[in-house]
């Protein structure tokens, strides 16, 4: 079918052309006629690469263009955010119902009704963004006439799973006459799905480049076909040559790792092998990236380590780094001047990176936070498999298992390669989804007494699959919301009360919401710095929490006793020691001690450092708000200082400058104040000659 045919308008036809968009891949000519303009709900499970997004934008553009509306666009990671943002944005050209279409990105800020969106006709945002949009209920909502629910299949996954799955069937409740598009990969339960959301399943193994899938052992490729591949060479070790084979004629690859630590290990090994594949022309471009690389790191450790690997044409990516950092590998390897990277299995589920050969490495994975090696899935070695072939570069992909023997080549043949994807399994039942789930349905008018509530989790997938004892749930923490004040009854309605529906509106469950409140009204003696950030720390929604080891123990219990009179030893905590570990990273951060002095001292990467102070700014700004409640002074103060200095990481008397200028962090501001600079009216009375003088500011910031 080509685009020539469909009812989208020329405008449109010819900015999809012009984005090299001619004919239509066969699971979109199936969506297409499954009534994709139709209204028809829909659940695409279809293989990475096979055309998901433009699906959603063809409908989005029939509905802006009919009806007028809002389309909003889910995703689960922020980094998956800004791709679809970028690829909606070829809809900015387009003219809609009311004018040109225009795109808003939304992600953060859970406490804020979002109003400013009412101006945009697509809205790309994460599940967590949108869920609290929800909960404030702002007049926009009534306009949205399509919902993309991305990457559904993470409805198994048992940290964001439970959360997704109740968006859904909020927005259901909310927005009941939304069409609603569910974009997965290949799942063996697809239909099961697709039921639990009323819609059409369309299933596909179609990909725009064919994947050949293989185990590697002895230097030879032994693929599912029964083709067996010699890799010639002078290569002593296997992945060398593994690499080289991989390189030949323009390729790239992908290495998928167990360990953070391996990324670094292996892309230090490989580097040898991508640097005889470099012309000169990329040697240059690549010294000059690994250059910006150490330039805008703080952290000298990483950033060194990472850009002497970069400008030999390989880089190692995992969640340590920062985002600057992950970018930087992201857009050489697109810009094909970086041969290789060495990777954790979390960049499969995130950002598309195709390579021409994907190597697994290991079929074992490791929780940081756990400090446990678990088996991966078959979905998760599909999900990596699928980054396997480069369209417009590559005629085919492979994706090779890595065998440790010859025992195992016939076994990691038949668990991964020849094996069907587990089904998706619902997680709702884990930790205090429900409850947070039922107090947000009663805050938000959804439900008023038990049988709206029970409609609420009959719209979830888990009520298909474990529907009994659903009803003694909900009536147990009906009890517990009550009881704890969140909720009261009046002749049979529930209706929530001011600490309920903040708590709810704040996007923290109400486990976090009470400890706070307990600990606002029973603070230790001398409440500081360190108090607040135990309090933020102890809370079930602090993610990440960072483990002790032999290595930083020490240090932890040395700040244990030190502050030992600001710290809370009587709320409710599973492991201690990982608040005391994380409220320690966290107070190294807002007393300005350096990245490298934090990951020397406790083990805590820049990108774990800022997903931490990420979360803990907002948990210090609901504790805040819950302190604003009580009206407790004392503590409303200490909050609002320590929220805004996790936010920028420093101590009190940077505060008026890093807030105030522009393209100050933590780093300037400090040889700001050293230099005597202390308040915004120093800087205002001081000469361009006098401030250009200060290391790190020079002529054009001084300006």
């Amino acid at each position: 079918m080509d685009l020539e045919e469909l009812p989208i308008g020329e405008d449109a036809k010819k900015e999809l052309s012009k984005a090299g968009f001619k004919t239509l891949y066969p699971p979109q000519e199936q969506a297409v006629k499954a009534g994709l303009f139709d209204g028809e709900n829909l659940l695409l499970a279809v293989p990475t690469a096979s055309g998901k997004t433009l699906v959603a934008q063809l409908a989005a553009i029939y509905k802006l263009k009919k009806e007028g509306g809002k389309t909003v666009y889910l995703v689960p990671l922020r980094a998956i955010a800004w791709e679809k943002y970028v690829d909606f944005s070829l809809l900015k050209g387009i003219e809609g119902a009311k004018g040109k279409i225009r795109v808003a990105l939304a992600t953060g800020d859970y406490d804020s009704k979002a109003e400013e969106l009412a101006d945009y006709d697509v809205i790309v945002a994460t599940y967590e963004k949108f869920d609290s949009i929800l909960r404030h209920r702002p007049k926009w909502i009534n306009e949205v006439n399509l919902v993309v629910f991305d990457e559904i299949h993470y409805i198994d996954s048992e940290d964001r799973g439970p959360g997704i799955e109740i968006l859904v069937s909020f927005t259901r409740a909310i927005i009941p006459k939304a069409q609603l598009i569910a974009l997965s990969a290949t799942v063996s339960n697809a239909e099961e799905v697709a039921k639990w959301l009323d819609a059409k399943c369309i299933i596909s193994e179609w990909r725009p480049v064919s994947l050949r899938e293989g185990v590697f052992y002895d230097s030879r490729i032994f693929f599912k076909d029964g083709e067996v591949i010699k890799l010639e060479g002078d290569f002593e070790e296997p992945l060398h040559s593994l690499l080289a084979y991989s390189l030949r004629e323009g390729g790239q690859a992908l290495f998928f790792v167990e360990t953070r630590k391996r990324t670094v290990y292996l892309a230090r090994k490989l580097s040898s092998v991508s640097y005889l594949y470099l012309s000169e022309q990329e040697r240059k471009r690549l010294k000059e990236l690994a250059d910006e690389i150490v330039e805008n790191s703080e952290s000298a450790i990483i950033g060194e380590e990472l850009a002497r690997v970069f400008e030999k044409g390989v880089a190692f990516h995992h969640a340590g780094l920062t985002s600057f950092q992950r970018r930087m590998v992201e857009e050489a390897f697109r810009e094909r001047v970086l041969k290789a990277i060495t990777a954790t299995p979390t960049l499969a589920a995130g950002v598309n990176l195709p390579a021409r050969v994907v190597c697994i490495t290991s079929v074992n994975r490791f929780d940081p936070e756990t400090h446990v090696s678990n088996k991966i899935s078959v979905m998760e070695y599909k999900q990596m498999a699928g980054r396997a072939g480069r369209p417009r570069y590559d005629k085919f992909g492979e994706a090779i298992i890595y065998a440790r023997s010859e025992g195992e080549v016939d076994h990691l043949m038949a668990k991964y390669i020849e094996s069907n994807v587990e089904p998706i399994e619902s997680k709702l039942s884990l930790g205090t989804h429900f409850s947070t789930a039922i107090l947000a349905s009663i805050a938000s008018g959804i439900s008023t007494d038990i049988e709206s509530i029970l409609e609420v989790f009959k719209n979830t997938l888990y009520y298909i699959q474990k529907g009994r004892g659903v009803s003694n749930r909900v009536k147990r923490i009906l009890k517990i919301l009550m009881e704890d004040g969140l909720i009261i009854r009046k002749n049979g309605f529930f209706e929530v009360t001011p600490l309920g529906r903040r708590i709810s509106e704040l996007y923290i469950s109400p486990s976090t919401g009470i400890l706070f409140l307990k600990g606002i009204k029973n603070k230790p003696q001398a409440f500081t710095e360190v108090s607040g950030l135990n309090l933020i720390c102890a809370s079930p929604d602090m993610r990440p929490k960072f483990s002790t080891t032999g290595l930083t123990e020490g240090f932890v219990l040395e700040f244990i006793g030190k502050h030992e009179s600001e710290l809370y030893f009587d709320i409710e905590d599973i492991n201690p020691m990982e608040t005391y570990k994380t409220a320690a990273v966290l107070w190294m951060w807002i007393n300005e001690y350096s990245e490298d002095d934090i990951y020397l001292k406790l083990g805590v990467e820049p990108g774990d450092l800022y997903a931490c102070k990420e979360t803990a700014q907002w948990l210090a700004y609901s504790a805040k708000e819950i302190a604003r409640l009580l009206r407790d002074s004392e503590a409303l103060k200490k909050l609002e200082e320590l929220e805004a200095r996790i936010e920028y990481g420093v101590k009190p008397e940077l505060l008026e400058l890093v807030s105030s200028l522009e393209g100050i962090g933590r780093v300037r501001a400090r040889r700001l104040f050293n230099y005597g600079f202390k308040k915004l009216s120093d800087i205002a009375s001081a000469s361009v000659s006098e401030l250009s003088r200060i290391p790190g500011i020079g002529q054009k910031l001084a300006l």
